[in-house]
């Protein structure tokens, strides 16, 4: 795969369409500065998915679209398109059978990027994915920039192990891995979700599956409940209708003797009449007489009140008097105590002010005495502080002299090292070793084409499997899109149809209640529907209508004689109720002949009588003169509804089953792809090692010879070396001595210093101790002082309260006072004769007397008619007897029989409501049947049911919807679960063999550098380290040494140094995974002559299998080139390109 030709257009300097072509394995780009030629490389990194303009030399994306010069305007967008040839097959997938690949990008002023991959319209992430483990890439080491050379070396050791990824073909794998361990938290977040629902449902499960057997034999027991209540009800009737036929049997013989009893004392009752009559005005004199004694009598109580009351309120003032003269005298009393006790407390507050004023002064001395001992300790806690710090610069100068004692040491190590290393080199040039070497390489050439043959068959083998492996992704990737479609598609109809059944439902209420017999859905419900509204018509159609619904005046009838055939089934027998029985059944129902199609309808549809009418399981209803046809509302009743919404929650749950089956098994053969994808680029990679150690050997071949001549300079330049290094270790041995020295002389003085400090820091030590004491004593006076001040505060406090209570005693006593004089006053008053009531009461007396004489002899004649009243009654007190007798009887028989009616009913009643025939459980109770064992079991029934407590009848259902639901979440549990599983298996074995190609890469780089940097420099060693010991996170680090340099750093080479220590870690990477070609932009400015001719050497070596594009000033490169391209710039701001072909301008000057 090689780079065969770019296309530009708008891109920077490049405003006209540009051809760049590259026939040849060499083409150097040449041109003064600033003509365009690096934006030539800057195309091909921005077509490879540069997203940072920075790296492209701008501010912003839209910079390298041409902002137009002196003479053209400004162009609206720039693209660039690179075209490869594919003939080796290294671009592998859906590509791989393109000779020629073309890759495209274009860029507006808006800032909008787009990507053509063979003219279609692809991602970024594409055209990335396509170059991942090929050397390709927007900042991958087969492109390297003006300064790149300097970066590359001093770069950090984790951007560094980018190119030894990239060289080791890893780099995709892990951004597949990065995304594959993204979806494995996901899914494991999804596992934890499901985890806690399938747990809380395994929780409501057990309470369902408890709830459930409660409500079974909740129902067991209510069935047999409802049995003993009717069984009970029955037995009650059957005693209370026993009950009412004898009582009423008793009422009629009574009312025969109550009618003769009534004959005999009419008579009698007309002379009482009379003497009644006398009687009434007699009591009613009495009344009067009785009335004028009682209200005398009344007055005279009042007065006598009166006067007893006045004698109590003077009781009370006396008993009111005394209580508050013994007020007044406590009062006095407590008053003296308070008096006595506020001079004690004046006294006390006095005696405690000297006190205090002494405990603040002391406290003030102490606070002084504080101050100045805390003022000693910082001047001796300074002093301390000079001395630490002077110890301080004494360690570090004892510091600095140890350092560079162990830097002496180490760089004398290093020597020696350095020196073995040299000594080993010269072993290594011995010509014997390499006679044998060249034996070597020629069996290993022969080798290498036996295993160069085998890695290409495993190869191929290997894309056949992945290919059938990306062909099964896609389409379980087709199929669970598909899935999602249809899934979503259900809930929508679902939506629907739960509106429309609603809209049904109120609509006809009655029609989800009754179960009806399958194929008679629309039929019962165009019935129901058109009961109330029909519409006649005198003529029939010959054929059944669709969708048409004739409207009657005439309103079906229940009545009639049928003349149709005999076993005709009617609508009725089609329905049940499922709440009421059949008693909801609409009458009309019994007269609906059911037929089987519309001609057998109108065969019998002259038969029919008065309210008879003949319908289809289609909803076609006829009657004698009338058709009714069924419209679309009628077709689509809710059991229809019904029946649908439950067949697509079954195709959702199917679908919902099979997209999870769908994404376990895309998980899977993601793993697959990945395993398989590593294993094909490990074969791959093996494959290209193989060619590329073929192409190795056979450069080893004719190198041979070249490096045995170079031998014997080498070895010169190493004894050199060696007579240098001896001469530096002598003279590094001398300075560690004086450095030795002067570091016991800071050990004296250090000493010395130790023991100055000691000393401060016991003085130091001491004036904390004073410090610490004086604030104790401080915080003890401080705690004096505050009690003495509270002590104070309280006594003035108390002092307070005894005088406001004081006050408060001297307005209660004169309140009291005030009271008592009152009270002798008003019982001053009491005390005055009231003459005048005294009188009164005596006439009232009087006059009492006289009244009660009239009513004696009132009382005496009332007496004398009531004696006859009871002589005339004891005459008809025995017909009375017995009549009353007789009535009480009859009325309590009557209450006794409509007792007994009125039970027997609400028997049936009850037995009604239990939807129950009295007929039907008559006969089937026993002879001997007994209330209350009937009674009995079933308040055991009723006991066994409230021991249950609160039932949930929904429950069964419930928990048969919950364990299905169970058993599907468990299900997909372990299908996610085994996915997961093999995803796991698979980072893990990407990962173990990661870290195998990683090492394998890495030492084969390090191999590659420590033998290309002798060999570019003439000498000297350098070699590659690792950060880390985890092979999956380390950084790379580099070392290098030019001949006759004993750096400690990379940073301190010069910049020539430094691009050629680059350029050999570069063609080290090449020589293991040469990517298709290398671009060099001016890397050889920093390079003399001499080490031209050594990179140029490099170059034309590794030509033979790396196509070379590199821009260069230098003559001795431009003579290497096999093409040379050059960029002009005529016309001020625009670039153009000239080619010119080396061999053909040599043939046609020597022509």
């Amino acid at each position: 795969m090689r780079l065969k030709q770019i296309k530009l257009a708008g891109f920077k300097s490049f405003v006209d369409p540009t051809l760049v072509p590259f026939p040849t394995a060499m083409t150097c780009v040449v041109g003064p500065n600033g003509c365009g030629k690096s934006n030539v490389i800057d195309a091909v990194r921005w077509v490879l998915g540069e997203s940072s303009a920075k790296n492209l030399r701008g501010d912003a994306m839209t910079d390298v679209i041409f902002n137009g010069s002196a003479q053209r305007k400004p162009v609206s967008q720039a693209s660039v398109e690179l075209v490869f040839e594919n003939t080796e097959g290294r671009v592998q997938g859906s590509l791989a059978d393109r000779s020629e690949i073309s890759v495209k990008r274009l860029v507006t002023r808006d800032a909008q990027s787009l990507y053509f991959l063979n003219g279609s319209k692809c991602r970024r992430r594409d055209i990335t994915d396509i170059f991942l483990g090929t050397g390709l890439g927007p900042r991958s080491y087969a492109i390297i920039e003006q300064g790149m050379i300097s970066k590359l070396i001093e770069s950090r050791p984790q951007d560094l192990r980018v190119f030894i990824e990239e060289a080791a073909g890893i780099s995709k794998y892990k951004e597949r891995r990065r995304e594959t361990e993204t979806r494995i938290s996901h899914t494991r977040d999804n596992l934890d979700r499901l985890s806690d629902v399938r747990e809380e449902l395994g929780k409501n499960l057990d309470k369902l599956r408890r709830q459930a057997a409660t409500a079974e034999r909740y129902k067991e027991l209510k069935a047999t409940e409802r049995r003993l209540k009717a069984e009970l009800t029955t037995l009650r009737w059957y005693f209370f209708n026993e009950q009412l036929q004898q009582a009423e049997q008793a009422l009629a013989a009574l009312e025969t003797e109550y009618q003769q009893f009534m004959a005999e004392g009419s008579g009698a009752f007309r002379a009482l009449e009379q003497l009644k009559q006398q009687q009434q005005s007699q009591r009613d004199n009495l009344t009067q007489c009785q009335q004028q004694y009682y209200q005398l009598g009344s007055q005279i109580t009042a007065l006598e009140q009166q006067q007893l009351h006045q004698r109590s309120r003077r009781q009370q003032i006396h008993d009111e008097k005394r209580q508050l003269q013994n007020d007044i005298e406590q009062g006095l009393d407590l008053q003296a105590a308070e008096e006595l006790q506020l001079a004690e407390l004046e006294s006390a507050l006095l005696e405690g002010a000297p006190a205090l004023e002494l405990l603040e002064q002391q406290h003030d001395e102490l606070q002084q005495a504080y101050e100045a001992a805390q003022q000693q300790g910082l001047d001796s806690q300074q002093a301390y502080q000079q001395m630490q710090q002077q110890l301080f610069a004494l360690a570090q100068r004892q510091q600095q002299l140890r350092l560079s004692t162990e830097h002496l040491q180490a760089q004398m190590d290093r020597a020696e090292q350095q020196d073995e290393r040299l000594q080993q080199q010269l072993q290594v040039l011995a010509p014997q070793q390499l006679q044998d070497e060249l034996a070597a390489l020629q069996q290993q050439q022969q080798q290498l084409q036996k295993e160069a043959e085998a890695a290409n068959s495993a190869v191929t083998q290997q894309e056949q499997q992945l290919t059938n492996i990306q062909t099964a992704l896609q389409q379980a990737q087709l199929a669970r899109k598909t899935a999602e479609l249809e899934l979503s598609a259900l809930t929508q109809q679902t939506a629907a149809l739960t509106q429309q059944l609603v809209r049904l439902q109120a609509e006809q209420p009655l029609l989800p209640s009754l179960t009806i017999n399958e194929g008679w859905d629309i039929a019962v419900a165009v019935a129901l529907q058109a009961l109330n509204f029909s519409e006649a018509t005198d003529s029939f159609p010959s054929t059944a209508p669709e969708h048409h619904l004739l409207q009657s005046t005439v309103r079906p009838s229940v009545a009639g004689s049928a003349k149709l055939p005999p076993g005709l089934s009617t609508l009725a027998d089609k329905v049940a109720s499922d709440t009421l029985g059949r008693k909801t059944i609409p009458a009309q129902f019994w007269q609906i002949f059911c037929v089987t199609d519309y001609a057998e309808a109108l065969k019998l549809q002259p038969k029919l009588g008065v309210g008879q009418s003949l319908i289809t399981p289609q909803g076609l209803w006829l009657g004698p003169n009338w058709l009714i046809a069924p419209d679309q509302q009628a077709r689509q009743n809710p059991l229809q509804l019904q029946q649908q919404l439950n067949s697509i929650a079954e195709q959702q749950a199917l679908l919902q089953f099979h997209q999870q089956q769908r994404a376990a098994e895309i998980i899977q053969f993601e793993a697959e792809l990945a395993s398989g994808t590593l294993q094909l680029s490990e074969s791959r990679q093996a494959s290209a090692a193989m060619q590329q150690q073929l192409h190795q050997s056979q450069n080893q071949l004719q190198q041979t010879q070249f490096r045995l001549e170079q031998q014997q300079q080498q070895q010169r330049e190493l004894l050199a070396q060696r007579q240098q290094l001896q001469q530096d270790i002598s003279q590094w041995q001398q300075q560690q001595a004086q450095q030795q020295a002067q570091l016991l002389l800071l050990e004296d003085e250090s000493v010395a210093q130790q023991d100055t400090q000691l000393q401060l820091q016991q003085q130091q030590e001491q004036f904390q101790l004073q410090l610490r004491q004086r604030r104790e004593q401080e915080q003890q006076l401080n705690q004096q002082l505050s009690q003495q001040r509270l002590q104070q505060v309280s006594l003035e406090r108390q002092l307070e309260a005894v005088r406001l209570h004081l006050a408060r005693s001297s307005t209660q006593q004169q309140k009291l006072r005030e009271r008592l004089s009152l009270l002798t006053d008003q019982l001053e008053l009491l005390d005055e004769p009231d003459i005048s009531a005294q009188e009164e009461l005596q006439a009232q007396i009087l006059s009492r007397d006289e009244a009660a004489a009239t009513k004696l002899q009132l009382e005496q004649q009332l007496q004398h008619i009531d004696e006859q009243i009871r002589q005339t009654e004891q005459g008809q007190h025995g017909a009375q007897q017995q009549l009353a007798a007789r009535q009480k009887q009859m009325e309590h028989l009557r209450l006794d029989a409509e007792g007994f009616r009125v039970r027997a009913n609400n028997m049936l009643d009850l037995l009604a409501e239990q939807q129950v025939a009295l007929k039907d459980l008559l006969p089937s109770l026993p002879a001997d049947a007994q209330e209350q064992v009937w009674q009995n079991n079933l308040e055991k029934t009723t006991e066994a049911l409230s021991r249950l407590g609160p039932i949930n009848l929904a429950a069964i259902d419930e928990f048969n919807q919950q364990d299905e639901r169970k058993k599907y979440l468990d299900l997909q549990h372990d299908d996610l679960t085994a996915a997961l599983e093999t995803l796991e298996t698979a980072i893990k074995k990407i990962d173990r063999e990661t870290r195998q190609k990683f090492k394998a890469t890495f030492d084969t780089v390090n191999e590659g550098l420590q033998t290309l940097f002798p060999k570019v420099f003439g000498g000297g060693s350098a070699y590659l380290d690792l950060t880390d010991d985890d092979l999956l996170e380390t950084g790379v680090s580099i070392m290098a040494r030019p001949p006759g340099k004993k750096n400690s750093t990379i940073h301190l080479l010069s910049g020539g140094e430094k691009a050629l220590t680059a350029l050999s870690l570069v063609f080290s990477i090449f020589r293991l995974n040469p990517a298709p070609f290398c671009m060099l932009d001016e890397v050889d400015a920093p390079l003399d002559d001499a080490n031209v001719g050594r990179f140029c050497n490099l170059v034309r070596e590794m030509s033979e299998s790396v196509q070379f594009i590199y821009i260069s000033h230098n003559k001795i490169a431009m003579e290497m080139a096999a093409q040379l391209m050059g960029v002009t710039m005529q016309e001020p701001g625009v670039s153009r390109v000239v080619a010119v072909d080396v061999e053909d301008a040599v043939k046609m000057a020597q022509a």
